[in-house]
């Protein structure tokens, strides 16, 4: 009951920027839980993207560094508490992590088992090498997104997260089939781009939500 007054409590519209990183200093990888830095122009590509960006109360990165870094820059500047959430890290791809996409391709032609192509074909039945399922991806992120709906109390928040991220939420805010591949192939999302999401929290706590172009 208190946590149902709580949400009634909290209803009102609000605003969830989604924002990829930009360009990394080691383009032609398949970086996932790999670590690696922006590039100068990666780091020119958010500035630009988040120029026009008015009014944010609430900041939150992936731990990573192509994000994690320029977010406590922004934060900085803006002079916001940075929130930092593991859960929004992009999948762990295993051991082909951190491997060129050409290295991996070139591999996929040795391979007995599951190859990159195999994954990019149907993830849900072919997990990457000693790497992260999709029920295991989705599942921390449908947890933070649960966590972020139910508690959001902010009029307008970033996140500075990954692609996978992003196409998996779009997907849930779409209806578009999970399992499925469909916002996996269908959806590109670049580096630096930013998505705006409409969400709206009626007086019974339900959560209304639209991508807005």
């Amino acid at each position: 009951m208190e946590k149902k007054q709580q949400e009634k409590s909290l209803f009102g519209e609000f605003t969830l920027y989604l924002l990829r990183h930009g360009e990394i200093a080691t383009p032609g990888i398949l970086a996932g839980k790999t670590d690696v830095a922006l590039s100068e122009i990666g780091h020119k590509q958010l500035s630009q993207a988040t120029d026009s960006l008015k009014h944010i109360n609430r900041c939150i990165s992936s731990p990573l560094v192509r994000c994690h870094e320029w977010a406590s820059q922004y934060c900085q500047q803006q002079n916001l508490p940075l929130e930092v959430e593991c859960k929004l890290q992009e999948m762990d791809f295993g051991d082909w992590d951190g491997n060129s996409y050409q290295a991996l391709w070139k591999l996929a032609d040795q391979s007995a088992t599951s190859s990159i192509g195999d994954f990019w074909e149907n993830p849900w039945q072919n997990q990457p090498p000693n790497g992260e399922t999709m029920e295991s991806f989705i599942s921390r992120v449908d947890n933070w997104w649960k966590g972020y709906l139910t508690t959001n109390t902010s009029p307008n928040t970033l996140v500075v997260t990954h692609a996978g991220v992003i196409k998996y939420l779009l997907a849930k805010i779409l209806n578009l089939p999970i399992p499925g591949t469909v916002h996996m192939v269908s959806l590109d999302v670049s580096y630096a781009s930013l998505i705006r999401i409409s969400l709206y929290r009626d007086e019974n706590g339900k959560i209304w939500s639209k991508l807005v172009l």
